[in-house]
């Protein structure tokens, strides 16, 4: 709708439905009865199709002001195929929306008035129809069997309740909460809303309270991704089972499954294996990735940078021999650093040996044991209950005055008393145990030579060559400790990745010297979870490396909180050059767009009228009166945070591109009956929402653009949480026992689900 007034009058009744029919009726007489307009039938005609091209322009403006009005008071929920979103080459769909001006703040600003409630509040009688038409759809769907004359009476009754049109006074729409203004006041405008491709490289942010429609924003957004044959890599700290179904789907869509890797610490069994400590740079990033998730505040720090130094010395070490490091060996040979420390000077020696250095060395060894022995060497007090051959070992290093960085350093630590160096790595002792405990140490610390597990191994460099597509579901309900730990691990791999990219691209040994850069899309969800300390470098570096991050959190306080200072956070905000904002509850979360925005003028219209009395003067004029309406224009910031704090579900406000503000609707996925989910991964996800129930299912009850039904499980969970809410005992008594119903079955499915790894494992990398 174009206006190009100052002033609208779009909250009022429809007056120009009189005009219309006015109109109509005058074309209606001057065709059926020309005489009575004293008109010849030609000229009938012709009067006709002027009055009736008249009416209808007024019929269109007054279906406008009915829409707007319908568009205020109502939410709008539309559902599209992942596969068929509407996005051209070189765009990046967001969702449906407007570009917000200074109009539509007019519009909300007018919108507030007492007088135009009844325009964009319903009335009972619209609710009371509305409440019809849901027990309309009910009894269409309601199983018992009607007579066959009945029966089309009931047909015809679910179409009317799922009629999709503003005109229906039946349909039922669906509660998202906020204000449905705010998406009104442009609701007529609204056109997909995409942004460029190539500008994606300085990165997006999401941010949105819990239950609002972050998670499937990301699995639209990771959707087009797949479909643009890009490397995508998800993290979800929480795993969201509706989102590993999709990925799985679209990837199988795009003829992309044999690129996709799986990787969920809740699902070992299945999951592909990962080694976060593996693939570096520099060697000092392994103590670095290890260490990262230890206190440093307090007296902590002191203990984090010794175990860092330590874990140093043995990743050297390690690397020297030959070794891949993982945490297992990490936490195996820190703790008991004796056999690396003689492995590592023997071979030490063994090269100067063959350098034509300490030829002898294996004799003075020997020498040095016997005297150990007979107790003629002078042996530290440290080391009076160590093996013979290991302070022998010792004490030839010392002898010898070999300069190794490494060797000193291990040897400094050998030398240590027992329980001294217990004490100095404390910290770092628990945290690798957590790491390698279980089925996930075997999914974090792969064993590269056991001929009997098939699970695939990958790493970051593979998945950019491959161009595949790797799902990360960390599992932070059940151990948020090993969860941040494996999400920092894996961001620093992908820093260092991104560093060798930038140097030299995939192909280091191009012929033509060309640096070849992959197109990496990252979404983060929970990001608070996984961010530390390299995140920064992450989002402030990686774009030059063909990185395009989007991560997705609750506030900004998330993120502050989860670094440990307000600088750094603000530094990592400050690097997004995107921001979508859903609703949030924080003030100076939402403050983070509001203040970004410019100050506009909007229109106010005061009334005003007034009488004078002349009656006195004499000149025959009793009273005068007068009526003004006085136009003032105030400021006022185009997007306030209370705009913010309304917003309803599934609907935000970005600022994109530098400062370009739009408004958007966030349709959900049309995921019903979808032929490239394997049942083996439904059966998994099945048992994922038993457990977690972290998915969003915000207006999947009342979408009546489709009757989709809550999940496999989800009245068998509902009926057992009423059941144990009963007072009676032998009712408790049924509800436990279908409880523990309940959780059999799951054990089953995931039981069958790992049973089927053997036959996916193909499509799963």
């Amino acid at each position: 709708m174009k206006n190009d007034n100052a002033l609208e009058a779009l909250l009022r009744p429809p007056v120009e439905l009189w005009s219309t029919a006015m109109a109509w009726g005058v074309a209606l007489v001057a065709i059926a009865a020309p005489w009575a307009l004293m008109m010849p039938p030609v000229l009938g005609w012709a009067i006709a199709i002027l009055a009736g091209y008249f009416g209808w322009v007024r019929c269109k403006q007054a279906i406008e002001i009915l829409r707007y009005q319908h568009g205020m008071k109502y939410y709008k929920v539309t559902k599209v195929a992942p596969h068929k979103i509407p996005v051209g080459a070189g765009e990046y769909y967001l969702g449906q929306g407007f570009e917000w001006t200074q109009q539509h703040t007019q519009r909300k600003r007018d919108a507030t008035r007492t007088d135009v409630e009844r325009f964009v509040r319903p009335e009972p009688r619209e609710l009371a129809l509305r409440k019809m038409g849901v027990q309309l759809r009910e009894w269409a769907t309601s199983a018992p069997e009607l007579p066959a004359k009945l029966k089309a009476v009931k047909k015809v009754a679910g179409v009317i309740a799922n009629y999709d049109s503003w005109i229906n006074p039946f349909q039922a729409h669906a509660d998202l909460g906020g204000s449905p203004i705010l998406h009104g006041v442009g609701a007529l405008a609204e056109r997909p809303i995409t942004m460029r491709q190539s500008s994606r490289t300085g990165h997006m942010i999401v941010l949105g309270t819990t239950r609002v429609g972050k998670t499937r924003m990301l699995e639209m957004l990771a959707t087009q991704d797949i479909h643009a044959g890009h490397v995508t890599i998800v993290i979800d700290p929480k795993g969201d089972a509706d989102l590993m179904l999709r990925l799985y789907a679209e990837a199988q869509r795009a003829g992309r499954a044999d690129q996709f890797y799986l990787f969920h610490l809740g699902y070992p069994d299945i999951s592909a294996r990962y080694n976060g400590i593996g693939n570096f740079s520099r060697i000092t990033e392994l103590a670095g990735r290890a260490t990262n998730a230890l206190p440093s505040s307090g007296n902590s720090a002191a203990f984090k940078e010794f175990s860092w130094r330590f874990t140093n010395i043995v990743a050297q070490a390690q690397v020297a021999l030959g070794r891949v490091p993982t945490y297992e060996t990490l936490l195996a040979d820190v703790t008991g650093i004796d056999p690396l420390f003689m492995d590592y000077a023997m071979m030490i020696f063994r090269a100067k040996s063959a350098e034509g250095q300490f030829t002898d060395f294996q004799d003075r060894l020997e020498h040095l044991a016997g005297l150990i022995e007979k107790k003629k060497a002078p042996v530290p007090r440290s080391l009076a209950d160590r093996p013979v051959e290991l302070v022998a070992m010792f004490l030839l290093i010392k002898e010898a005055r070999i300069v190794d960085k490494v060797l000193t350093g291990l040897a400094a630590a050998f030398s240590y008393e027992r329980s001294f160096y217990e004490k100095i790595i404390a910290s770092l002792g628990p945290f690798l145990e957590k790491l390698t405990s279980g089925a996930v140490g075997k999914l974090i610390s792969p064993d590269y030579f056991d001929p009997d597990d098939k699970r695939p191994i990958f790493d970051w460099m593979t998945v950019m060559r491959q161009g595949g597509i790797v799902y990360v579901g960390l599992d932070a309900l059940s151990d948020a400790v090993v969860s941040s730990a494996v999400g920092n691990s894996m961001l620093a791999d992908l820093v260092s990745v991104g560093g060798k990219l930038y140097k030299s691209g995939l192909d280091p040994h191009h012929p033509e010297g060309k640096i070849i850069l992959p197109t990496v899309c990252c979404h983060f969800d929970e990001v608070n979870e996984i961010c530390g300390p390299e995140f920064v470098p992450m989002v402030n570096k990686l774009g030059g490396s063909g990185f395009r991050i989007t991560a997705y959190t609750q506030s900004m306080f998330d993120i502050e909180a989860k670094v440990g200072d307000k600088a750094k956070a603000g530094q990592i905000l400050d690097n997004f050059n995107h921001l979508v904002m859903l609703r949030v509850r924080s003030v100076t979360t939402a403050n983070l767009l509001a203040e970004q925005v410019p100050q506009v003028d909007v229109v106010h219209l005061t009334p005003m009228s007034g009488v004078s009395d002349t009656a006195a003067e004499g000149t025959g004029v009793d009273f005068t009166s007068r009526n003004n309406d006085i136009v003032t224009t105030t400021k006022v910031a185009m997007i306030e945070a209370a705009d913010v704090l309304e917003l309803p579900q599934g609907q935000a406000f970005a600022l994109l591109e530098g400062n370009r503000r739009f408004k958007l609707r966030i349709p959900l996925a049309d995921t019903a009956n979808d032929p490239f989910v394997p049942e083996s991964l439904k059966k998994v996800a099945t048992d994922m929402k038993a457990r977690y129930r972290t998915s969003e299912q915000w207006a999947r009850e009342t979408d009546w653009l489709g009757n989709q039904p809550l999940g496999a499980n989800a009245t068998g969970v509902i009926d057992t949480n009423l059941a144990f809410g009963e007072e009676d005992e032998s009712e408790a008594e049924s509800s436990e026992a279908a409880h523990a119903g309940t959780e059999a079955r799951s054990a089953a499915q995931t039981v069958e689900a790992n049973t089927a790894f053997t036959e996916m494992a193909g499509g799963l990398g």
